[in-house]
C-alpha cells in the first residue's frame, strides 16, 4: 500500500517544485479579463484561471492578483468581462500580460462596450459579462465569483477557430479539434 506524506508547502522546496511541475501540465484556456473603473478607464489582464460552473445559476470563477491593474477596477465597479481568445490572437496575450504594455492594451483590436459599460473584444470566441457575487482572498490573490448576466458568442459562433490554451508555461492550440 502506498504511503503519502503531506509536507508543509513553505518548508519543503522539493514538494513545491513537484507541485509546480504538476500544475503547469494542466491545460487551461486563456482569457482577457476586462473591467472599467468609475472614472471610465478600461483595465485588462490575461488570465488562465477562469472557470465556468453551473448552468442553473451560471457563474464564472476567476483569480486576480492584488497587484494586477484590473484588480482595483473590479473592486470599484463590481463587474468584469471574460473574453476567451482564439489561438490566432496570441498577440493579445503578450499585450495583456506585461505591465510595461499597460497603456497600449486597448490600442488595437475590435473593442466595444457591452453591459455595465464593460469593454469586450468583438473577435473573442466568447465574452462573459459578470456581476461579482462573492470574493475570497487567498494569499496575494482574490478569487471572484461572477454571476454571468450576459454572454456574447463570437462572429463564427465559436465553431471555426481554436481557443488559445496555456500548458507547461507556453501558449498552445488544440490540434485540429479532434475530440475523443
Amino acid at each position: 500500500m502506498p504511503s503519502f506524506s503531506f509536507p508543509c508547502l513553505d518548508g519543503d522546496p522539493e514538494f513545491r517544485e513537484s507541485l509546480r511541475t504538476a500544475l503547469r501540465g494542466t491545460a487551461v484556456n486563456v482569457s482577457i479579463l476586462t473591467a472599467r473603473d468609475r472614472a471610465g478607464m478600461n483595465h485588462g489582464i490575461a488570465v488562465t484561471t477562469a472557470v465556468p460552473f453551473s448552468t442553473y445559476r451560471p457563474a464564472m470563477i476567476v483569480a486576480v492578483k492584488h497587484s494586477a491593474s484590473a484588480y482595483p477596477a473590479i473592486l470599484d465597479s463590481n463587474y468584469f468581462c471574460l473574453n476567451q481568445i482564439a489561438a490566432d490572437e496570441i498577440d493579445l496575450l503578450d499585450r495583456f500580460s506585461r505591465s510595461d504594455r499597460r497603456t497600449s492594451r486597448f490600442a488595437t483590436g475590435c473593442w466595444s462596450v457591452g453591459p455595465f459599460c464593460l469593454p469586450y473584444l468583438g473577435s473573442a470566441l466568447t465574452s462573459y459579462f459578470c456581476d461579482v457575487q462573492g470574493a475570497h482572498d487567498h494569499e496575494d490573490q482574490t478569487v471572484f465569483i461572477g454571476r454571468i448576466v450576459g454572454v456574447r458568442l463570437g462572429n463564427d459562433g465559436t465553431g471555426g477557430r481554436d481557443p488559445l490554451m496555456w500548458i507547461n508555461g507556453r501558449a498552445a492550440r488544440l490540434a485540429g479539434r479532434e475530440y475523443v
